[in-house]
């Protein structure tokens, strides 16, 4: 049995955070510019070229990628055969790593303790959105999502019927996400999740919308969905900003599960271009 101190997961925490909030990771980058490459509408060129530039600054200067500096998702991933010490104070040392960088670094603080009647400001931007799951891997995985309140906002849930097909779910899909895809800062990553149950697949939904660009999912039959997803969004012509352009989405992901035979769960969870992720890997010594 090897051990990991929760100091080691707090501090690695904060750093990711950090970088999160300030560096556009480099596969969305990449994405942007080979939107910009190939898009015709000029003013769709100029506006990736301000988000590009944007980027660029909020690494500089060290400065949020976006005012609305978001919920923090963390998901811990706890290898074989890892002691966590004091593995009882994980989730306060996590929220001490979220309340620290948001007051040191000025990020804005969004989170409000009361979701219907006070609502009033934690001023700490905690509790943090924390998963703990178990793999086969060495070490302790860290990955940290930050989501926005405008994405957030574009979000759903459907219990469809089992019998549904691709062309229902591609033409639900697309009128979704069409109808608020402007309150969501496009060009959006679009996740989506089939499968589990109601409470389980927006999850499998947020953690599509945060997967790597460039890993596409190892079915092909979901692969293929996603694709036609993607095309169908970007035929629309609303583009960056909703000012017009065949860049409104940069990637589908889909993530799926098991579920019920009398059931067809399907949630999907937009993401903006500003979309702010970071992982690390905890080795024990």
């Amino acid at each position: 049995m090897k051990s990991i101190k929760i100091a080691a997961i707090k501090r690695k925490a904060a750093q990711l955070i950090a970088e999160a909030s300030f560096s556009l990771p480099p596969d969305i980058t990449s994405a942007i510019r080979e939107a910009r490459s190939s898009e015709q509408d000029p003013r769709a060129k100029k506006i990736l070229g301000y988000i590009l530039e944007n980027a660029r600054t909020a690494e500089k200067e060290r400065l949020a990628l976006c005012q609305d500096c978001g919920t923090v998702y963390m998901d811990i991933n706890i290898g074989q055969g890892i002691c966590v010490q004091e593995s009882h104070r994980l989730d306060k040392a996590l929220n001490e790593a979220v309340g620290e960088v948001y007051g040191q670094a000025y990020l804005r603080k969004s989170i409000v303790s009361d979701p219907f009647f006070e609502r009033k400001n934690t001023c700490s931007n905690t509790p943090v959105q924390i998963e703990v799951c178990f793999g086969s891997f060495e070490g302790v995985d860290i990955h940290v999502s930050i989501k926005g309140g405008g994405s957030e906002n574009c979000s759903y849930l459907f219990m469809l019927n089992p019998l549904a097909g691709p062309k229902e779910l591609i033409g639900l899909l697309k009128d979704v996400i069409l109808k608020d895809v402007t309150r969501c800062c496009p060009p959006v990553i679009i996740g989506i999740g089939i499968g589990s149950t109601a409470s389980r697949v927006t999850g499998l939904a947020r953690r599509a919308t945060f997967r790597r660009l460039d890993r596409r999912n190892a079915d092909p039959r979901y692969r293929e969905l996603e694709e036609k997803i993607l095309a169908e969004v970007n035929s629309s012509g609303i583009g960056p900003q909703g000012l017009g352009g065949k860049s409104t989405a940069l990637a589908c992901n889909i993530e799926f599960a098991p579920c019920h035979m009398a059931t067809l769960p399907v949630a999907v969870s937009l993401g903006c271009h500003s979309l702010r992720r970071a992982s690390a890997n905890i080795s024990p010594p």
